[in-house]
């Protein structure tokens, strides 16, 4: 016979299954709150704000340390408007010259090494010998542009062991258009190798007009060098237009691209920046030449422009039915 269960364990156990019930309802009902504040999204505080009828960046002294912000001074700068006419680096074969085997025989090199392609040589410089003849020397001084033989080998007489070729003042072919006017005495030529610009003189007309647009040509010298002047190198002139027009420049690290133009952020106050324009038609080494609104003083965001713009984005991103503005 099963014993009888005493009247108050009885009745403790019902008092626990009631809590248990009872704690398990208030628990279900919690869940739909508890899954609508999961789902609810989160919209971070928008760091733009309108002051004086524009948007402004705003950041604390925090947030400037966390992105590692700098601002730096736009200098004064000026420069009349150009015109740019294209040209290229021609060949001169009166400048490069040719090191030829004196007689058959094994060839071998001096205390230093062969000569390689692009290697610069002075002139005089002993390069190596033709089995016991008289050693080979640079005739001119200049850059190897081509290797016809290396030590150890076999040359016949006559035979081409290097050529070298002086690039120290390259000529360019300037394409010369009616809206330039006439040649000038010097331009400054603008290397697409080189970050700067080489000062050039008139030497003459071409002896032929140019084969595209059949427009004069006039030939100018570099007064130095510059890596990468080979011929059929496109280079051109600036050629000044006007009187100068003054205004700042704006350096490359300052500039950010956004919808196909350049802009820098402008500090209005500590903490406070505007995105303004800057144009691209006057271009310099090391950035542009721009006016107002930036004048020289004004100080510009050089480190972390990016990181403004990317906060100007994250303003206008909608998230469900909120937005960061």
């Amino acid at each position: 016979m099963t014993p009888r269960v005493p009247s108050v364990l009885l009745a403790l156990l019902l008092v626990a299954g009631a809590a248990f019930l009872l704690t398990r309802a208030r628990l279900s009902r919690g869940e739909p709150a508890n899954e609508t504040e999961r789902d609810t999204p989160i919209v971070a505080p928008s760091r733009i704000a309108m002051e004086e009828d524009e948007a402004r960046v705003v950041l604390d002294s925090a947030e400037v340390g966390r992105i590692g912000l700098l601002t730096a001074p736009l200098a004064p700068a000026g420069r009349a408007p150009e015109l740019r006419l294209p040209g290229e680096v021609i060949a001169e074969p009166e400048r490069t010259a040719v090191v030829r085997a004196p007689v058959a025989g094994r060839l071998s090199a001096e205390s230093s090494a062969w000569p390689r392609l692009g290697d610069q040589v002075r002139a005089g410089t002993e390069l190596g010998r033709v089995s016991d003849a008289r050693p080979l020397t640079a005739p001119i001084g200049g850059v190897v542009v081509r290797v016809g033989a290396r030590p150890g080998e076999i040359v016949s007489e006559g035979e081409s062991l290097l050529e070298l070729a002086d690039r120290s003042r390259p000529v360019v072919r300037i394409v010369w258009g009616p809206e330039a006017g006439r040649p000038l005495p010097r331009v400054a030529i603008v290397p697409t190798t080189a970050d700067r610009r080489v000062d050039a003189d008139l030497i003459g007309p071409a002896a032929e007009a140019d084969p595209i647009t059949r427009r004069p040509a006039y030939l100018y010298r570099a007064r130095s060098g510059w890596s990468g002047a080979v011929p059929g190198t496109l280079v051109e002139a600036a050629v000044p237009r006007g009187a100068a027009r003054e205004g700042v420049l704006v350096p490359d690290r300052a500039v950010v691209q956004w919808d196909g133009l350049a802009w820098a952020y402008l500090r209005r106050a500590p903490g406070r920046y505007t995105r303004v324009r800057v144009p691209t038609d006057r271009p310099v080494p090391g950035g542009w030449i721009a006016g107002p609104p930036l004048s020289p003083g004004d100080r510009v965001v050089v480190t972390g422009a990016e990181e403004l713009l990317s906060e100007e984005f994250r303003a206008r991103v909608t998230v469900g039915e909120e937005t960061g503005e």
